[in-house]
Order: structure tokens, then C-alpha cells, then sequence
């Protein structure tokens, strides 16, 4: 465990010391390092002044886990009786986490949960209905480019690979959450959502699942267009200046910027002749742990409701630029930055994805049979048409 140990401020009678833990889970495609240490102890800043003032007294220890170790390491936390108050993770890792008993339910107050939009809580509802956690930010999926050497984004599939025709460097993660997004833009999401749920494709379907199979491999012939196994090798090469366009997480800006300056900027993900692209934008919750006292409970119960209501997300919103707020009811100042009206789009473009994402969590066994087989198409290991046949196979088969 990586310790951060950072003033937040929480709850509590004053002469008491007040000490609320909390598990930090990063993303799958993220490395933790020491430029994602500060950029997490700069967010969970930025939410330090506004609570100290309401509740002065509390200090938030926090303890950053990688994505691929966190369920282990609650398993023998919590089996020791040392399980965190609580814990900021992804929506995916909350659902695991409460299938496992690591997690207690979030309370169901209908004031507080009428702050979300419906569809974003039936995303963190177990089959009984138990929430696994409160909605605290959106991480969005964006295009991020070089303007040094691209003074303008693809707008379009074409676009992109017209990019790459004129020598420019184009990278591409084989992750199959990062590589989703053109999906969309190939009008293929439903078709892939029938597959999961085992129903027949119409023509229409059927024929968007072909073009996109099909995009693929053309991209992958592409002599400018590079392939990367995963996202976090796709960013140090863009970062190094190798690459001139890649898909990218906001929450990854901080760091870009760090490597280019005023050289990154952001767009949309291309869209498609008829259809926008789907980025897959990642929800964030707080959800609570197992076995803790009942005055770090009532300290984590405090903290979740100061950090969604309206005020604090805009706070937070407008000074990350990386992330937005899961509160309905907090209008994005899109007009105050390009960013965030690139980071808006993207939520927008996103919802088409939502219902499929539900369907396939970030630790679906599926995941890694998928990659192969994408990769295969990619590399011209097999044809569209094979791939559409193992790609049903795949999906169709129960997690």
C-alpha cells in the first residue's frame, strides 16, 4: 500500500482526534506512480477547505491501491478487521466489492439519491437492489493530440486515417474499453449488446457489427497507425512526443500537460458516416467499508454528502478540469473552458455505451478472450467475418 496521508477535515467532537481511512483504487490503465500520488492528493484537495470549515478536526488518512490489487488486498484487510471507512473506486470495483461482502450497502435516502440521474444508480444496484455505492464524479474518454504536430483533430474515422496517411503518428490501445468508442461511431453498440444477451441481430445490426470488425483490420494495415497492448504504454508514447492523436482519460490530463504544455489538447472522439462515437466513461463512487467504528461510519456518511452536494461538485469540476460531476442537478460551465465542453460531449456520446458497460464489468473473464481475439483481427491473424462468429461465442458465454 502506497500511504498518503492528507488533511481533509471531517466530523467529529473536538476532543477527539477524528481519523477516517480511506482506499483509493486507481484504474485499471493507470500506473501508480509519483505523478498519480499528487495528482490524487490535488483532488481530494480540492475538496479540503469547504468540509474543514463545516467539520475542523478531521484528518483523512488515504491508502492508494492499483486497480489489479485492490480486492485482494480488502479481502485481507477486512479479514483482519482493519477495512477502510471508506473507499473512492471505481462503479465496476463497488459491485464486485459488495458481491463480496467487502463493502456495506450505501443507505438508500431518498433525498440524496434524488440528486443522480435513475439510470446512473441502476448501474450500481446489485441484483436485490443494494446500492454499492454513491456517484461522485465522471471520468470521460476524450481524444487527446499533439497541436504541434496536428493543428487540428480527426473529426471523423475517415479523418483519422487520413491523419495517419499523411504521416502522422496515430496510437491506439488494444484494451477493449479503450478501443470501444469506435464502436459507436460504426453504429455497432447494439449489436454487441445482443450478443451479450443472446438475441438475434436484425439486418441493420448485423451490419454495423461487419463495418466495425471491418475498421478495424483496415486500421490495424495502416503503416501510421499503431496498436499498444495496453492504455498506459498508449500514453508515455504520446507523452514522449511519438504519437500525434491517441483516445485518452481526462483524468489523465494533469500529467500530459506536465510532459507537453501548450502543445496537448483535447476533442472529441471521431465519429462515423451515421453514427456518433461511444466513449466508455467511467463512474466514480464512494462506498463503505466493512467492520469500521460507528464514529468513522458517521464521519463517512458526512463526507459523502458534503462532496455531492451542488456547490462542492461545481468546486470540484471547475478547479480538476479532469473530472465531472455526477449530480444532476450541477450544470457544467462548458463556456468557461474547452476541456470541460470536450468532457461534456463526451458524457453526452457516452450514454449510448452505458447500458452494454452494465453488461461487462471491468473484471469479466470475457475481457481477456475479447482482446485476443481483437488483437488477432488487427494483425490480420484471422478475417471479419471469423471474428464476428468467435466474437458471439465469446460474449455470449456467462461471466
Amino acid at each position: 500500500m502506497v500511504g498518503l496521508t492528507v488533511a481533509l477535515a471531517g466530523c467529529g467532537t473536538p476532543q477527539l482526534p477524528a481519523v477516517v481511512y480511506v482506499a483509493v483504487g486507481a484504474n485499471g490503465d493507470q500506473t501508480v506512480n509519483a505523478d498519480l500520488r499528487e495528482d490524487t492528493q490535488e483532488r481530494t484537495g480540492l475538496l479540503e477547505a469547504g468540509f474543514q470549515q463545516l467539520h475542523p478536526g478531521t484528518t483523512f488518512q488515504l491508502g492508494l491501491y492499483p486497480g489489479q490489487d485492490l480486492l485482494a488486498a480488502m479481502r485481507r484487510r477486512t479479514a483482519a478487521g482493519l477495512a477502510p471507512d471508506l473507499l473512492y473506486i471505481s462503479g465496476d470495483m463497488a459491485q464486485i466489492l459488495l458481491s463480496e461482502g467487502l463493502v456495506d450497502p450505501f443507505p438508500t435516502d431518498p433525498a440524496l439519491l434524488r440528486q443522480f440521474d435513475p439510470d446512473v444508480l441502476k448501474r450500481l444496484r446489485d441484483s436485490s437492489g443494494r446500492l454499492a455505492g454513491l456517484p461522485l464524479v465522471e471520468q470521460t474518454q476524450l481524444a487527446c493530440f499533439n497541436r504541434r504536430q496536428l493543428p487540428e483533430a480527426p473529426r471523423t474515422l475517415a479523418e483519422l486515417l487520413a491523419v495517419s496517411a499523411s504521416g502522422q503518428e496515430v496510437g491506439l490501445s488494444m484494451d477493449p474499453f479503450n478501443l470501444l468508442w469506435s464502436a459507436g461511431s460504426l453504429g455497432a453498440i447494439p449489436a454487441l449488446e445482443g450478443l451479450i444477451r443472446r438475441q438475434p441481430l436484425s439486418a441493420e445490426q448485423e451490419y454495423g457489427l461487419m463495418q466495425w470488425l471491418a475498421w478495424l483490420q483496415n486500421a490495424g494495415g495502416q503503416q501510421r497507425i499503431t496498436f499498444f497492448g495496453n492504455q498506459q504504454t498508449t500514453d508515455a508514447e504520446f507523452m514522449a512526443g511519438r504519437l500525434a492523436w491517441i483516445p485518452c482519460r481526462s483524468t489523465m490530463l494533469p500529467q500530459m500537460r506536465r510532459s507537453l504544455g501548450g502543445d496537448l489538447a483535447v476533442a472529441p472522439l471521431p465519429d462515423g458516416p451515421d453514427h456518433r462515437a461511444s466513449p466508455v466513461n467511467r463512474l466514480r463512487v464512494l462506498a463503505l467499508g466493512r467492520h469500521g467504528s460507528a464514529s468513522g461510519r458517521r464521519r463517512a456518511l458526512a463526507f459523502s454528502r458534503y462532496s455531492v452536494n451542488p456547490l462542492t461538485q461545481r468546486s470540484l469540476t471547475l478547479g480538476s478540469q479532469t473530472l465531472l460531476p455526477a449530480n444532476r442537478f450541477v450544470t457544467v460551465p462548458v463556456q468557461s473552458s474547452q476541456v470541460l465542453r470536450t468532457m461534456a460531449d463526451a458524457a453526452e456520446e457516452g450514454l449510448q455505451a452505458n447500458a452494454l458497460v452494465a453488461l461487462v464489468h471491468g473484471n469479466d473473464d470475457r475481457l481477456p478472450r475479447l482482446k485476443t481475439l481483437l488483437t488477432q483481427l488487427v494483425f490480420g491473424e484471422t478475417t471479419p467475418t471469423a471474428a464476428r462468429a468467435q466474437l458471439e461465442r465469446i460474449l455470449s458465454k456467462t461471466p
